[in-house]
This record gives C-alpha cells, structure tokens and sequence, in this order.
C-alpha cells in the first residue's frame, strides 16, 4: 500500500529528525564547545558527513515505505521516540565523564547513570512499540518539538562563535610542519614538554645503566629532583608555565586561560625580542598555544604529510564519534568510546590504534630528527608539546603498540623511556649539526603519570599518587653548559619557568617566580599546588569545581612537607 501525502510526509520528517539531531545539532553542540579540539572549520566537517547522514536518511525513508498498516506506524513511532531520546540524552541527561584523555572509563563506578538512562530508554521505546496507536501522533509532535527546541537553540550559537565557518589552520599547518625542521644557527631555545612525565619515572629510567647510559647523552643538563607542579592537569599548567601566574577559581577558567596566554608570557616576550616562535603540539594544545603570538604553529596529527582533506576526515571522524557518545545512554556510550579507540576514528585509519597521539608524536620526532636543519639567522623559540608518558600506556620496549596497559610503574616506565628515545633523537641530531651546545633546553612535564610514588610514607590526605601528579620532570641545559648531566635539590616551581627561560637567553621581561638556578637549596620556600576535580562545574557555568590549595614547605615526597591551605570555590575573590 502506497503512503499517502500527508504520511509520506509524516514519514520524511519522523527519519530526518534523528539524524538531524545527531549529524546537526549534537556534533554543533559538541564544535562550538571544543573548537580548540579541532583543525578544521565546522562547516568543512558538515560537508564531510553530509553523504552519510542523507544515506542514513534514505534507508530510514525506505525501511518506512517498505512497511504497511501498523507495521509502518510502529516503525515511525520508534524513529520519533529515538529522535526524542536523543534530544533528552544530549542536552538534559549530559552526564560528565571527565576528560577524554585515553584514561579507562569505569563504567559500573557510576552505574546509576546507566540504571536511569535504561528505565527512559526502555520506557520510551516500549511506548513505541507497543502503544503506538495511542501515543504514536503524540511521539511524533514530542520528536518535532525537539527539533524546534534544538534549531531555536542553535541560532545564538551560529553567532557568538565565527570559526564555525572558518579555522586559519590547515594551510598554517603545513607550513608549520615545515618551519618545525628549521633551526637558527644564532641561537635556539628548545623548549620541550613532555605531557605527564613523572620525576620519579624519569629518574628511574636514567638510573637503569643496563643498556644504555642516558646521562652520557644530556651532557650540560640540570635535573631538578624536586621541582614541584601547580595543578594536576595540563589545562591550567600550561598558563602557570608561560606566565608564572596562578588561577584560583575567580574568572571564568577560558577566560584566564585566553587572557594568560595572550599576554605577558615567555613566549610573547621573546616574540618581541626578535625570536621566531614555532609551535608543536596535538591539535587542541596547539591552538591554545597559538593564542599566543608565533611565527609558525603545527598541530602534530596522525599522518605525516597533512593534506587539509587528511586533517578534515579525521576532525570529522572524531566530531561524529563524540556526537554519539553524546547522544547515547550511559552503557551505550561504552560501546561509541570503545577505551579510546571509538568507532569511526578507528575506521579511517589504516590500524584503528594509530590515531593515538603517542604515536603520532613519536612518527614526528623521528621525521624532525630526520629532516632537522640549520636554515635560519634568527633566534628561534620552539615550543613542543608531546604525549610521550600520558595514558593510555600503549607502547612496548620497541615502541611499538601492546596494547593497553594499567597504569602500572613498569608499564609507564616501558612506555615513557620510548618517548625520552625519541627525544633523545632529537638532541643527537642537535649535537650532529653544532647547535646542541649553544642552545638552551628545557625539558619538562606538565604533570604526573597517575602512578603512585614508591616509598612515600603513608599519609591521611597527601597520597603517593597525589605527590606522583605534583611531581612533574625539570631538566634544563643552559646555553653553553657541557658539564656532565647533574642533579639539584633547589625547590623549584612550575611558576619559575618563564622566569628561568628569560634569565637563560637574556629576554628583558619580569615574570613571577624566579631563576631555577638562582635558588638556594638550603632555605626554606613555600611553593603553592592546586587540586581539583576535571571537568566542567554544572552548578558553576565557566568555572572549575572547588580548588583546594595546598603549601610545601620542604620536600615534596615527604607528605609532612604539605599543609592545607585555602579553598578556592567558583567565583572566589582573593587578592593575587
């Protein structure tokens, strides 16, 4: 039995609704909330899911038109209550499963979420299937009404954020690439940042001697064994470490952030001192990066020769992929997330594990260590942000894929000493074209590796996990250093880099904190660690759950080093 007009209307509409919801507005809501996440304009992404969603949207149309009498009514009462379902789940059921980082996701620790999201999911669809003749006109004008909800919702969107239709970043990315080869042969700060590698990791990899001596290879190196983070995350890190200034939960966090790095920072001042300033990072840290001011930025992804389709078909692979984690109930999104490996980034890759950032970070170490050279006659700052010891724990003795690992101390070991080799790669390459010496290095982490350090007493409220993420690597070369690799006990901060950067390479510009290597080891220092709960704060639009600040006095693996300090609630006011 054909359909008539108005139920062959009936039928367009009840199929476009829940693909329109995913495809449109989920991937929007998901664009414009993380647009630093993506190399590619939303509308370049749109373009490149188009043809799916339409043939999608045409097998749901034929499916409909296949079924006749109640068989067809069912049918588009599942489709509206699925339309309504996905509205619920997206945008009122938006549960926080903190940042999608490579760490696991526990799904039973919150198992609750999943009971909740079942009983709607059952209850909705039961309606449709089996009281679709009383309530199927009802789905159908609850399935429109969302779409109105979320098309009226849309439009404030479409205005307040314009690299929606466009990103400045695909062709800066290949010449980024590009510039990324080149160093100065007057004068190069180094600066590398080696996300999540732990002090006490780094220190064991150098103390094992049996197969290589990695000391022998950091001649001129200082490591400072103490040095003590600002947050456990790299999300406020990266501005303490720029900066030297702090956030304490009084401005909106993106707002700090912004503001932080598009003013008196490390970078910025060597900028206008006359450097180069070149950046290299994943995607998302790259344009935090580039907020600042730069000559050439990079966003390292997983294909070495970046073509502006390569980089879209990923960006639109990832923007599907966290649309449906979106709209999907709790133990649905287990199957989208897949421990990080997902659904369609997997399927536009050659080996669904490559798109791990690790991977992607060791290909382009080993293609700088390659292609490096000595092209340029002014100072350069290269600022390099790298995966190289943060979950998920993938890679083996010969960094290759082993698949995922807990986070245990051997299994972070493996995995971070094939990051340190390629690093290590790098300054080889330095040394081979004379401008190791006379360069200033810094090697660092933002943060720990969630491992908790060995031997450290037991404490009620500081854990040796929490010393672990507060005890991020510090080792620098300053220019002309070449004696052998050593160690200090100067209580150091994350606050102190710029400082230190600018009073190595002689950059006129104050920072707070100071010199590393001006610090008395022997007096006494307060240094300042925050802690607080990732994620965004629902009860606090823009701003971070509470912060608690804690005071080391001392040795920060001694937990009797550590007091309580403030607490730092949304909106807090405190003077700086």
């Amino acid at each position: 039995m054909r359909p008539r007009m108005a139920e062959l209307l009936r039928l367009v509409v009840s199929a476009a609704i829940p693909v329109a919801t995913v495809v449109l507005f989920a991937t929007l809501a998901v664009f414009t909330g993380n647009t630093r996440e993506f190399a590619s304009d939303y509308t370049s992404l749109l373009v490149r899911m188009l043809p799916y969603a339409l043939a999608v949207f045409a097998v749901l149309t034929l499916a409909g038109l296949l079924a006749n009498g109640d068989a067809r009514k069912r049918y588009l009462a599942i489709l509206n209550a699925l339309a309504v379902l996905f509205w619920l789940q997206g945008n009122i059921l938006v549960w926080q499963y903190g940042a999608l980082d490579g760490s696991t996701i526990h799904w039973l620790d919150n198992a609750w979420r999943g009971v909740l999201d079942s009983a709607l999911w059952v209850l909705l669809l039961a309606v449709a299937i089996f009281g679709f003749r009383r309530f199927g006109k009802g789905l159908f004008f609850a399935a429109v009404a969302t779409f109105c909800i979320q098309a009226i919702a849309s439009v404030p969107g479409l205005g307040r954020h314009p690299e929606i239709y466009a990103v400045d970043s695909v062709a800066g990315n290949a010449a980024g690439r590009a510039a990324a080869m080149q160093f100065s042969s007057e004068f190069n700060i180094v600066h590398i940042v080696m996300d999540g590698f732990q002090s006490d990791i780094f220190a064991a990899i150098l103390a094992d001697t049996s197969e290589r001596d990695f000391r022998q290879e950091l001649r001129g190196f200082t490591y400072f064994e103490q040095h003590l983070g600002a947050y456990p995350y790299t999300q406020l890190t990266v501005p303490a470490m720029l900066s030297g200034k702090l956030y304490y939960n009084d401005q909106p966090v993106d707002d700090f952030v912004s503001e932080s790095i598009s003013g008196a920072t490390i970078t910025n001042s060597a900028f206008a001192s006359g450097y180069e300033v070149d950046i290299m990072a994943t995607v998302p840290l790259r344009n935090t990066y580039a907020v600042g001011q730069h000559n050439n930025a990079y966003g390292i992804t997983s294909d070495g020769h970046v073509t502006a389709d390569d980089l879209a078909v990923l960006d639109a692979a990832k923007l599907i992929d966290l649309a449906l984690f979106r709209v999907a109930p709790h133990f649905g999104k287990a199957l989208v997330h897949r421990d990080e490996l997902w659904v369609f980034q997997g399927m536009v890759q050659s080996r669904s594990y490559l798109h791990l950032q690790y991977f992607s970070d060791l290909a382009f170490l080993d293609s700088l260590k390659e292609e490096m050279s000595v092209s340029r006659d002014t100072p350069v700052y290269k600022l390099m942000h790298f995966m190289l010891s943060h979950r998920p724990f993938v890679g083996n003795a010969r960094c290759e894929y082993d698949g995922r690992k807990t986070g245990t101390r051997e299994a972070v070991i493996t995995h971070a000493q094939c990051g340190l080799l390629g690093v290590l790669g790098v300054l080889q390459r330095m040394k081979d074209l004379g401008i190791y010496d006379s360069s200033l290095i810094v090697l660092m982490a933002d943060h720990g590796a969630w491992v908790p350090v060995e031997n450290v007493p037991q404490s009620g409220e500081v854990t040796a996990t929490a010393v672990g993420m507060a005890t991020p690597t510090l080792a620098i070369k300053p220019p002309g250093a070449m004696h052998p690799f050593r160690s200090s006990p100067a209580p150091s901060s994350m606050v102190d880099i710029a400082a230190t950067i600018a009073a190595l390479a002689g950059i006129d510009a104050e920072f707070p904190g100071q010199s590393v290597f001006s610090l008395d080891a022997t007096a006494p220092r307060e240094r300042r660690h925050l802690t607080y709960g990732y994620g965004v704060n629902p009860d606090a639009e823009g701003y971070l759950f509470p912060m608690q600040e804690w005071r080391i006095t001392g040795n920060p693996y001694d937990p009797a080093s550590w007091t309580r300090g403030e607490q730092f609630n949304p909106g807090s006011r405190r003077e700086h």
